[in-house]
């Protein structure tokens, strides 16, 4: 089950989101985290559903809508 987080140390930060992303390759590269969520207890370690995820508003005007990404691929800056 995931859990949004409220006093995370990395709400507000800046991130440059991952480059295999379909944003990132249109332009969009960085934004601000606006959410962050845990991932649930999951038996494989490898599962997505189980990653801690970062809804990050972008910075490009054409991106209206903030994007989901997992925060380990993520870079602050």
């Amino acid at each position: 089950m995931r859990k949004t987080v409220k006093d995370s140390p990395a709400l507000g930060a800046r991130v440059e989101i991952p480059a295999y992303t379909d944003t990132w390759m249109r332009g969009a590269r960085f934004g601000e985290v606006v959410r962050v969520t845990e991932g649930g207890d999951y038996l494989d370690p490898k599962d997505p559903r189980g990653r801690t995820l970062f809804l990050v508003r972008m910075d490009h005007p054409q991106i209206k809508r903030p994007i989901r990404v997992i925060a380990e691929d993520c870079k602050f800056v």
